[in-house]
């Protein structure tokens, strides 16, 4: 698998994007004006729930709960905020996604701590994944993008190694019931004592991985099928990103689909989707 990373600073058309993502290339969409609203917005937001500290050194002045507190505070305001989203959909939109076609699942915003003292926010590092082993939705794509500076030491890591290469996994037992149960049970935003998503059961070769860094402004989008995970954050400054994953119905109704290799789960998760104007749930019986 020969994967390329492309940079685009115009629109490309979905028919197009789907075409690169499926075969694994990486994109990145450079300078987006609506992403660099997007982080005046968050840097503004997070500044309010920190008192003025810099978000990015924020945990050298605070303890692990005071951080965890403060930080699940933000998040959740920004996972219930409209602007927020609208932003991100405008985003999308200056990518050149055609709103009409265009599902969601939700927009979190990534906390990962540095150092290993302040860890156990719900949205902090994460292992390891393929996110289509969790949805079962071949065509889904992901869209990345930080808030502050990257380093090598704090980004997300891409496995283009393992794009057509099976990892024994967790997708055969794994039960979107029961994490939603573990997070009932749990204190709002902090980790949940269940996978939000499969894992693998094997230990991944590191020795390819691809540890990209962005500019604030731009945006990474690459097929959900993927192998990625949060870098360990061995830095000086807390990374912040945002997150989106999306489907576009004509490549669910014309079966756009990225390969799969090793995914033994079977149950479609379109509930997790819906219209980003009309919020009517994904359902392939809908799309036209």
């Amino acid at each position: 698998q020969t994967m390329k990373i492309k940079y685009f600073d115009s629109p490309i058309d979905d028919r197009q994007r789907s075409k690169l993502l499926m075969v694994g290339d990486l994109l990145i969409y450079q300078q987006i004006p609506a992403m660099l609203d997007l982080i005046e917005f968050t840097t503004q937001l997070l500044n309010y729930h920190l008192d003025g500290l810099d978000p990015t050194s924020a945990q050298q002045h605070l303890n692990r709960d005071q951080f965890l507190y403060k930080m699940g505070a933000a998040q959740a305001e920004f996972r219930k905020s409209d602007q927020a989203k609208a932003l991100f959909f405008e985003v999308l939109s200056a990518c050149g996604v055609n709103r009409k076609d265009c599902y969601y699942d939700h927009f979190p915003l990534r906390v990962v701590p540095f150092a290993q003292q302040h860890n156990g926010g719900q949205q902090s590092s994460v292992g390891h994944h393929r996110d289509t082993w969790g949805s079962n939705i071949a065509c889904q794509q992901n869209w990345w993008a930080p808030i502050f500076d990257l380093t090598v030491q704090r980004t997300i890591a891409i496995y283009p190694y393992y794009w057509d290469k099976p990892i024994a996994n967790t997708t055969a037992n794994w039960s979107f019931k029961a994490f939603l149960a573990a997070r009932a049970s749990t204190q709002q935003e902090r980790l949940v004592n269940y996978p939000s998503a499969p894992k693998p059961t094997v230990v991944i070769d590191e020795t390819q991985v691809i540890k990209l860094v962005i500019r604030p402004g731009d945006v990474l989008n690459f097929s959900s099928a993927h192998l990625h995970a949060s870098v360990q954050n061995t830095s000086k400054a807390t990374r912040f990103s945002v997150e989106m994953r999306t489907v576009n119905g004509l490549d669910l109704n014309r079966k756009v689909n990225a390969p799969n290799v090793d995914n033994a789960g079977v149950e479609k998760m379109y509930q997790w989707f819906k219209h980003i104007d009309t919020k009517q749930k994904l359902r392939p019986a809908l799309i036209n």
